[in-house]
């Protein structure tokens, strides 16, 4: 490993350990920062307590762990019981071990814009299999409830009763996982969802059931359509970018061959390839390098960052990994008139969790 990287890495563990909130006016103990945005920049003005992000700061210090030195293991190990009473101030109200994106206690207020309240009378979302998978996995959930999570998650598929709302109709019949776990919610297809959902179920040894291999289904066709590429923000509402829908791809084939995919990884691979020179963000061509790595095979060189450059070019990177997509599950002339002008996306920035990006990269390209 070079010694720059060692250093590095090193110091990215410990920066995110700092930044883990101990006491704050408004952020709750345990939880990472994060902030919202109108528009796709980085903006620390609107604070946003959401378990989302440290489900995803958890997963890939999970995922690197073994390949960290004892004192790194030991600031990770901190990090995980730091939060771990943290998660159930986001479980269900009724005591199910699903999850909310924002706490479920009486003290959330809906932190997105008052107009929505015209569209929708009641703005609180239901649980959603997102933070519910990412959630369970960075509390170690015990196999029984992983189990009883996703015979649950069964009832929450697209169906006759319940159709999916999506402006790309060739995917409309597909009976594959809704994003949502409300009874009364429209159903909403996000190829990351899936295949976070799909790596939890693979990370679990789960059995596959009919939902499952139709969520695969539907990822093996955008693949096969270049919907990844031609239309990401239709296929992936909640993330909206070629190259994030690439890394979630990745780091489910990560955890154990899917033949269907495998058979599209030299794909893959080239799409990502693609995706890094036609972009100038760091933070994208980091990602994406992670993903040619989690495939087996070796990216472009990034441009090497020392420690100064951390806060600039990465905390404070203008890519949203998750967008909040109201239009998503609103009727469909709601839909358009809000999409044609631009209106109810608000973009979500996690400086930790960037810097857990990086940190995954060091880490894979030395391994």
């Amino acid at each position: 490993m070079l010694a720059q990287d060692t250093v590095l890495i090193h110091l990215l563990v410990q920066r995110i350990a700092a930044q883990q909130v101990k006491e704050d006016g408004f952020f709750m103990k345990g939880i990472f920062r994060s902030y919202i945005s109108n528009d796709a920049t980085f903006n620390a003005h609107k604070k946003d307590n959401n378990i989302f992000y440290n489900g995803l700061v958890s997963l890939t210090l999970k995922h690197i762990y073994a390949y960290l030195p004892v004192q790194d293991k030991l600031s990770c190990d901190s990090i995980f019981t730091g939060q771990k009473s943290l998660f159930a101030q986001f479980k269900n109200k009724k005591g199910r071990d699903t999850y909310n994106f924002w706490r479920t206690d009486s003290a959330f207020v809906f932190p997105y814009t008052a107009w929505i309240h015209l569209l929708k009378k009641n703005s609180d979302l239901p649980d959603d299999m997102d933070d519910t998978v990412l959630s369970l996995l960075a509390l170690a959930a015990d196999s029984t409830t992983a189990s009883e999570v996703h015979s649950l998650m069964q009832w929450y598929v697209n169906s006759d009763t319940n159709r999916v709302r999506i402006l790309l109709k060739q995917y409309g019949n597909i009976p594959a996982y809704s994003t949502w776990f409300g009874k009364n919610f429209p159903v909403v297809f996000d190829i990351c969802v899936m295949s976070n959902v799909l790596s939890f179920v693979q990370s679990y040894n789960l059995e596959w059931t009919k939902a499952d291999s139709a969520s695969l289904q539907f990822i093996i066709r955008i693949l096969n359509n270049n919907d990844h590429i031609l239309h990401p923000g239709e296929v992936a509402p909640y993330y909206g970018k070629t190259s994030i829908i690439l890394y979630h791809l990745a780091r489910l084939m990560s955890i154990k061959p899917i033949p269907e995919l495998e058979a599209l990884k030299t794909k893959l691979v080239a799409d990502a390839v693609n995706e890094f020179a036609n972009t100038d963000n760091m933070l994208e061509k980091i990602i994406l390098c992670s993903a040619v790595y989690k495939w087996g095979y070796i990216p472009p060189p990034v441009p090497s960052l020392s420690y100064v450059d951390l806060e600039n070019k990465i905390e404070k990177n203008d890519l949203p990994f998750f967008i909040g997509n109201i239009p998503s599950y609103l009727q469909d002339v709601q839909k358009d008139f809000l999409l044609k002008n631009k209106l109810g996306l608000f973009y979500h920035y996690c400086p930790a969790y960037n810097d857990a990006l990086l940190l995954e990269y060091l880490v894979l390209k030395n391994a």
